[in-house]
């Protein structure tokens, strides 16, 4: 295990102050964007429905097929509520062969899934229609490169935006579309790089039929490039995507990244740690018409560091490489908020890498916490555990929640059991304040599911080991659009 994860494994609550500048951002938390004229509210590509609602739908994509090898997955569900929900999973490849099978999660507790193997195709993406909501759907992949975790999507969108990517070397970027409609989709694909804005002719106008799915390899087209963002537009219909990148140029990783709906102007990263010998950054993608001010605001818990700022004009990124920035000293943790000004927002990511001589996967990509996220309005989370079938030995490493409040919050870390649900830390957080429960705090969780409450905005997020260095596999808390146990 790294040095970092050591680090954390002695720690039994870090608390890591956050600058004072970010109590300004609580008030843009309680009111993260608004939707327009007439349209529903905009909402996280990943929320776990009302447990009252009469069924609910998740959308995975990016696994490979056991065929396809490069990263076959496991679909994991977890129930909030205290009555089971049964529910299908329809998959579809992309050579159009389909499979299908029942599923049944019981109360409070989390079922992997078992799909059959589908007669044909590379490519796997999966429909779970749920009768009831309450129920977060998530994903574990393993291959050649790696493992990696991540939520499925709850929505379909006319776009979506990718902060993070790249095609140096051998590494290998996948942008995965899934029409799961009724009607065709009529895609775009635009790649923004250090070189400028790519339209490749190949990956214009691209028609999806209802039911299909098509993945398409970027390398081929924008090659030899470290940071690439992307955008996916529909001219018509709506589409679910997602990003699969495969790291094998310096040490191995996997990371499968679901799209984000909407630029937001705020994000949050509750915890990083720089170690000697590694690499990472801080990926600020605006994809919108006007150039926005990118102010970046970190911590450490001995002081305030000093703002990073950037304007970053439209369709362009700003990548801050944070492994190369003196003032963040390696091995002390620091949280971040990002904050944009000036239009419609922008997206943030993460690539974080390891010396080759680490334990693998050394290389992971995320995205950062987004606003509406860390403000939904019941202020809880769920934390799936990352136990899964194909990811034998994997064990939470971190709980990391950032306040976005301008005051003191209350939190609870709750685990979840089928006999019900049992406080495993809760406390006090100050205004703009990170805290961490480390490795022997969440052994007394097992891998049971946690939920996390707060009385203000939160970003919630949990690192999952064994890796090369911390944030390499992240998983997101999943905002819950109604209080759990429904």
């Amino acid at each position: 295990m790294s040095p970092a994860h050591h680090a954390g494994g002695r720690r039994w609550l870090v608390l890591v102050v956050v600058a004072a500048v970010f109590v300004g951002l609580a008030l843009a938390a309680r009111a993260p964007g608004k939707s327009a004229p007439g349209g529903p509210p905009p909402s996280p590509a990943a929320l776990v429905g009302a447990a009252s609602a009469e069924s609910s739908a998740w959308y995975c994509t990016g696994q490979t097929t056991v065929a396809g090898a490069l990263a076959p997955g496991s679909v994991i569900l977890t129930n909030t509520t205290a009555r089971a929900v049964s529910g299908t999973i329809d998959g579809v490849t992309d050579s159009g062969a389909r499979v299908a099978t029942a599923v049944s999660v019981p109360a409070r507790g989390q079922t992997v899934a078992t799909v059959p193997t589908p007669a044909s195709g590379t490519w796997l993406s999966e429909v779970v229609l749920l009768s009831r909501g309450g129920v977060a759907v998530t994903q574990a992949l393993r291959g050649p490169s790696g493992w990696a975790e991540a939520p499925c999507q709850s929505s379909t969108s006319p776009q979506w935006y990718f902060p993070s990517g790249a095609t140096t070397g051998s590494d290998a970027m996948f942008v995965v579309l899934f029409n799961p409609t009724s009607t065709p989709d009529v895609i775009d694909l635009t790649f923004a790089t250090a070189k400028g804005v790519v339209h490749p002719i190949n990956f214009q106008g691209l028609v999806l039929q209802p039911g299909q799915t098509q993945v398409e390899s970027v390398g081929v087209y924008v090659q030899e490039q470290p940071s690439i963002a992307t955008t996916v537009t529909t001219r018509i219909g709506r589409v679910v995507a997602s990003e699969l990148e495969l790291f094998s140029a310096d040490g191995s990783g996997l990371a499968i990244v679901p799209g984000s709906p909407q630029p937001q102007q705020e994000w949050a990263i509750p915890l990083s740690v720089e170690i000697p010998g590694g690499s990472s950054s801080i990926d600020v993608f605006n994809p919108g018409p006007t150039a926005q001010e990118v102010t970046v605001r970190t911590r450490l818990a001995s002081g305030p560091l000093s703002p990073f700022r950037a304007r970053v004009p439209p369709q362009s990124t700003w990548v801050l490489s944070t492994s190369a920035q003196t003032r963040i000293p390696s091995g002390d943790p620091y949280g971040a908020v990002i904050d944009a000004r000036g239009g419609a927002g922008v997206v943030v990511g993460r690539i974080v890498a390891a010396p080759a001589t680490a334990l693998a996967p050394q290389s992971g990509m995320t995205d950062a916490v987004d606003g509406l996220s860390f403000a939904t309005p019941t202020r809880e989370w769920l934390v799936p555990s990352p136990v899964s079938a194909s990811l034998d030995g994997t064990v939470p490493d971190s709980l990391d929640l950032l306040n976005l409040s301008g005051r003191s919050e209350t939190y609870a870390v709750a685990v979840m059991r089928p006999t019900g649900s049992r406080t495993l830390e809760s406390g006090q957080i100050p205004a703009a304040t990170s805290l961490s429960l480390s490795a022997p705090a969440l052994a007394r969780a097992g891998l049971d599911p946690l939920l996390v409450h707060a009385s203000g905005p939160a970003a919630v997020s949990e690192d999952v080991g064994p890796t090369g260095v911390f944030g390499v596999v992240t998983m997101p808390g999943i905002p819950l659009s109604s209080p759990s146990g429904g």
